[in-house]
């Protein structure tokens, strides 16, 4: 009676073990998913920046620019998504091949925010909630798609600035041989995404043109 007793302490303190060791700290928490939250922190930042530019800089010409931009053409909304996106993502390559690029690598959705930011004060000053309406269903989803790509990406980039970081002030205890042609294949792969994307966007933007219409 007395070993089945013990036997059961001893289980059920295994089980307290294991779920204290499931259960992580909220510094873990922070630490596992600091790209995600940084970047939803600076992508919020960027929208209010934005919306407030546009605001206090409302004239003519910068609602020509908005105007053309998301025009009803293929390749025309092709080449100016393409051109945007691959512009933000080459500045995330590059601060991934940066020395020092690790730090400021998570403001990159800052620039997103900006421009989604700008469009949706374009469209919500001009035509009311009418034009809120036409972002959330023409312009949130492919922000959103743009920027979970950019997200992988400053995670990847912020990987490689570090190590490089590491390798040349002499960390051995942390430095490790840098893997290029991983990093490389990876970057690829988010380059194809952004492509999609881009594709993606234009296309179903030039088709429902017709149908979805605002002003």
């Amino acid at each position: 009676m007395k070993n089945a007793e013990l036997l059961q302490k001893k289980s059920d303190k295994t089980e307290k073990a294991e779920i204290r060791k499931e259960k992580k700290s909220l510094y873990e928490i922070f630490t596992e998913y600091k790209t995600v939250i940084y970047s939803s922190v600076f992508f919020a930042a960027g929208l209010l920046c934005g919306a407030l530019l546009y605001k206090n800089c409302r004239t003519d010409a910068l609602d020509e620019i908005i105007k053309t931009a998301a025009g009803n053409d293929f390749l025309n909304l092709f080449i100016n998504n393409l051109g945007f996106y691959f512009l933000v993502f080459a500045l995330t390559v590059l601060l991934g091949i940066c020395l020092v690029g690790f730090p400021i690598i998570n403001a990159v959705p800052l620039i997103i925010g900006v421009q989604a930011g700008l469009e949706i004060a374009y469209y919500y000053l001009n035509f009311g909630f009418k034009g809120f309406g036409y972002c959330i269903l023409m312009i949130a989803p492919f922000v959103s798609s743009f920027l979970t790509v950019i997200v992988y990406t400053v995670s990847l980039s912020s990987e490689l600035s570090r190590k490089i970081y590491d390798l040349t002030i002499g960390k051995k205890d942390t430095a490790e041989k840098i893997e290029y042609k991983k990093y490389m294949k990876k970057y690829l792969l988010y380059a194809i995404m952004i492509v999609i994307v881009a594709l993606v966007n234009s296309g179903i933007t030039a088709a429902l043109s017709g149908i979805i219409t605002i002003g």
